[in-house]
């Protein structure tokens, strides 16, 4: 095998060490699949263990007569397998992972950056399926693994419209039928995800969320470009005092677990009208101990208002800048939440905070030109309310 070059490595949207340079890389391990096909595990220093793959790895990986344990790697719950020879084709960008339709039956997500423990969307994927029965989400059918690690999910392929594409369209036509109907929808997603265990926060936790949100605060200013640091930098106190709320909800707040990446680009809208919730990985730079963490549903809720705020941008930025983005940002929240039902709103907005803070390390890491979404996102928040 030829190891990549740091230059291509580098290149890769789904590389989360953009900031420093790559020093060497080492592979780990390997699992041949036939016919050119292979999964190797990259050790790069500074940037922890990737997956690369070669040839067509994931229709490999689905072909019939898989060894379900070779060495350190392991096919788990493996609900079908395809003939030999099925073809594969990526879907949609490759950004922190890469997904690949097989037969346009399957998906096969390769995580790309891997760590070690249980895998947020592997577990939560297979109780959805199995336990809860959701049909809102695409029906789990097995994951790989390799040293206690996992490196990729199969699940049901549903064809579907991205919700980049609707939710735009949605924004040029003044449009949010389909939002308010996310909206009931994120509210069963949330049941479902509450039936796999529930606790009350302690006065620990809302002191800990708030601790947390100031750090990643400080995080995003040492992470941005200096113009967009000095903004940050003015508006640093105010936005202190907002996420001091997260220490002081207005009632009693559950525990449970999350999708924890929630944005209207993570749903698909299929035939029939069906929106389908897809990647509930949690947000792919962190941990997955923490990605795993309980936390109130409301973080989920902020991430897609926060997510309807960057989509309004982009149409404005890129589609269409004469349409009323301000007034379909406000008609959709208003849509949304109503549909979602009753939540407390001092707790939500300091989560709509604390998510735009982040979305400025994740930019400055992964996608430095989509900088501008967390600076307008973090203006309108600052212009509005609070």
């Amino acid at each position: 095998m030829s190891l990549p070059t740091p230059e291509r490595l580098a290149a890769a949207r789904w590389f989360g060490g953009k900031a420093g340079a790559i020093g060497r890389i080492e592979e780990c391990d390997r699992l041949e699949l036939g016919g050119g096909a292979a999964l190797s595990i990259l050790r790069v220093d500074g940037a922890g263990l990737y997956v690369w793959t070669e040839g067509d790895a994931a229709a490999a990986l689905l072909g019939s007569g898989s060894d379900p344990e070779r060495g350190a790697w392991q096919f788990r719950d493996a609900g079908a397998t395809l003939p030999a020879g099925a073809a594969e084709r990526p879907i949609g960008l490759d950004q922190s992972n890469t997904s690949y339709v097989v037969d346009e039956r399957l998906v096969v997500k390769v995580y790309r950056r891997i760590w070690p423990g249980v895998h947020p969307e592997v577990e939560l994927g297979r109780h959805l399926t199995h336990a809860a029965h959701l049909d809102c989400v695409p029906a789990f059918a097995g994951s790989l693994h390799w040293n206690g690690h996992a490196v990729a999910l199969v699940q049901e392929y549903v064809p579907g419209e991205d919700g980049w594409a609707w939710g735009a369209a949605a924004v040029q036509a003044g449009e949010v039928e389909d939002i308010a109907r996310l909206g009931a929808e994120s509210a069963r997603l949330h049941a479902a995800l509450a039936g796999y265990g529930a606790s009350p926060a302690t006065a620990a936790d809302l002191r800990g969320w708030r601790e947390a949100a100031g750090a990643q605060l400080d995080a995003a200013i040492a992470a941005v470009p200096d113009e967009v640091a000095d903004e940050l930098r003015g508006l640093r106190p105010r936005i202190l005092a907002e996420l001091a709320a997260l220490e002081a909800p207005a009632g009693p707040v559950t525990l449970q677990r999350l999708h924890g990446d929630f944005h209207i680009g993570q749903v698909l809208r299929a035939g029939g009208g069906r929106l389908v919730v897809v990647d509930l990985e949690g947000e792919p730079t962190k941990p997955v101990e923490e990605r795993s963490r309980p936390g109130p549903a409301l973080r989920d809720v902020a991430a897609m208002l926060r997510s309807f705020d960057h989509l309004g941008r982009y149409v404005a930025r890129e589609v269409d800048p004469a349409c009323d983005v301000d007034g379909w940002i406000a008609r959709a929240r208003e849509a949304y939440l109503s549909a979602y039902g009753p939540v407390d709103e001092r707790l939500l907005r300091a989560l709509e905070v604390e998510k735009e803070t982040y979305e400025f390390t994740y930019a400055a890491a992964f996608l430095p030109e989509w900088m501008y979404a967390p600076v307008g996102g973090m203006r309108w928040l600052m212009e509005r309310g609070g």
